[in-house]
């Protein structure tokens, strides 16, 4: 049995003709025939009395009938709920604090105009926290920064900053710097352990052999920010948020021609993972607004 042969047994029984009901199906009759045929074979016995120019319901039919009406009206009703489940479903995201900073409310804001009915759950936190927490399988897909393990996870760059060295001009004033081992010399005001600016940084540093002991480390890059601006020492951030400081030179740039720091966003979601419409919809999203 299957739902093609009740839809077709029902259109005949509403109508009282294979022949109507041919056409109301965009079938041919001797088709429609066929598949009565078919299911009275199944249930071993006649559904219809078949008559020139009508087909009347046999007893069996018309118990048969409620039990197709039932089960058809249960099936539509199933198919419209599943519908509905693209929206309606919990959509669960992590962010690394820095690109949550940056755009991703208003990533989000476009997400929910696509979909009004889907529910959004955010997590923020460091990128190593963020992909633990996708290995767990505690969310679906993630914004984060820095270096991604391939062989776990699938990764689409979006988008790249770069990270500068600042402090108060008076905090340079004290020492000049001519390479990495005089910055090493400062106090440094770095994020924590396993953020991805953390992880560029000493990257950076340990190239050359120089290991890094900050003076200050915080998850919160905007303390380390006014930390900087108050003179407390050298700090890492990503060049947007410091331009405003640089031009009305209340912080001033470390620069040296081996500090390159680039830092990578990648949307990333573990491998085999089903990649929905609105997960689709997200990453095209973030891939529009950073491209602009």
């Amino acid at each position: 049995m299957d739902i093609r042969r009740f839809r077709i047994f029902q259109k005949a029984a509403e109508q009282q003709s294979f022949t109507k009901a041919a056409q109301s199906l965009y079938m041919t009759q001797p088709a429609v025939s066929k598949a009565i045929r078919e299911l009275e074979e199944e249930l071993q016995t006649s559904l219809f009395e078949r008559f020139p120019k009508k087909a009347i319901l046999t007893p069996e039919g018309q118990l048969f009938l409620k039990k197709v009406n039932a089960l058809l009206t249960h099936y539509d009703d199933v198919l419209q709920h599943v519908a509905k489940i693209h929206s309606q479903y919990t959509l669960r995201i992590g962010s690394s604090i820095t690109i949550a900073n940056d755009f991703l409310t208003t990533i989000l804001k476009d997400l929910k105009k696509a979909y009004p009915s889907l529910s959004i759950q955010v997590e923020i936190a460091s990128s190593s926290a963020i992909l633990d927490k996708l290995v767990q399988q505690q969310l679906d897909i993630a914004f984060v920064e820095g270096m991604i393990d391939q062989d776990a996870f699938i990764c689409l760059p979006f988008s790249t900053y770069h990270i500068k060295a600042v402090a108060h001009p008076e905090v340079l004033q004290k020492q000049s710097i001519t390479s990495l081992s005089d910055i090493a010399k400062f106090p440094l005001l770095l994020r924590e352990e396993g953020s991805a600016i953390r992880d560029v940084v000493e990257s950076c540093f340990l190239l050359y052999d120089i290991p890094l002991h900050p003076a200050w480390t915080s998850t919160n890059s905007t303390a380390l920010l006014k930390a900087a601006t108050k003179g407390f020492g050298i700090t890492f951030l990503p060049e947007k948020m410091v331009t405003k400081k640089l031009k009305n030179h209340t912080l001033e740039e470390v620069q040296l021609a081996e500090l390159q720091l680039i830092n990578r966003n990648h949307i990333v979601y573990l491998k085999h993972k089903h990649v929905n419409d609105a997960m689709h919809t997200l990453i095209k999203l973030a891939n529009t607004l950073t491209h602009k």
